[in-house]
């Protein structure tokens, strides 16, 4: 094996210590060893985080409509908790052509995210999810009315769980989880039901430090000028070379400037 160049080498010791940094801050919020207007701002999703196994985040194709950004989201809050994510595109059903779905589902699966095409209605997909929940605690996330209760209930019949319907005025979820909820489906197996989510907020995480919670510029990232580069106006940027070459999903590039605008 080639020996590493003084360039190479300085970048590995960047990232680690970048690594390291965001590690120690993390054990600070989970000890509450922060100002109390942080740990208020905190969704309690991060302070549940260190006793999941995994997040579910549903997200509907259809009544109400998808919110990739707000999937990118709870992508990132994994990412920062180090728990393992999966996307779950929920009603199929209500969709005339599924290739809208397999087109979704195929981008996020490039990058390693698990994603089920799921339907409480039909039953499609209820096998594979029951299998993912299995043996593990999974918080269960996601806009309101995207049918989380309704997935839960399919999966196991006996939980009874109230199921509103989308509201025709606005097609906009109306709130059947209204706080945080504890199911057990068997002796291994629970779901922490979170009421649906609008908004997550990231007190905690500078802008600079965006870029490291997209796992897809991670490799990339390596080649880019600039070892600080954040992937947005820097020249010789090779995340933007990524993006344009198609490499890089345009729509999670773009979700990512978005993410970048509502950070301090």
């Amino acid at each position: 094996m080639a020996r590493l160049t003084k360039k190479q080498q300085q970048r590995i010791n960047y990232f680690l210590r970048e690594k390291t940094e965001r590690r120690q801050k993390q054990d600070m919020i989970h000890k509450g060893d922060v100002p109390k207007f942080i740990e208020r701002h905190l969704p309690y999703i991060r302070k549940l985080a260190r006793n999941l196994d995994q997040i579910l985040i549903v997200g509907s194709m259809v009544s109400p409509e998808l919110k990739p950004g707000l999937i990118d989201r709870f992508l990132v809050l994994g990412e920062i908790e180090a728990i393992p994510s999966v996307i779950c595109l929920n009603k199929i059903d209500l969709l005339k052509d599924r290739s809208p779905a397999e087109e979704i589902a195929a981008i996020y699966r490039n990058i390693d995210y698990p994603v089920l095409l799921t339907s409480a209605k039909s039953g499609a997909g209820l096998e594979e999810l029951r299998e993912i929940l299995q043996h593990k605690r999974t918080a269960l996330v996601g806009h309101s009315g995207v049918g989380k209760s309704s997935l839960l209930n399919a999966v196991e019949p006996d939980l009874k769980i109230t199921v509103n319907e989308v509201s025709k005025s606005t097609n906009k979820g109306m709130h059947t989880t209204t706080k945080v909820r504890l199911y057990t489906l068997n002796s291994t197996t629970e779901v922490v039901d979170l009421p649906g989510i609008k908004l997550i907020d990231f007190i905690d995480i500078h802008r600079d430090e965006a870029r490291f919670f997209f796992r897809e510029f991670e490799e990339p990232s390596q080649y880019c000028k600039f070892r600080d580069c954040m992937h947005i106006s820097e020249k010789d940027c090779a995340v933007k070379r990524a993006v344009e070459t198609g490499a890089i999903s345009p729509a999670r590039y773009k979700s990512y400037l978005n993410f970048v605008e509502t950070l301090n």
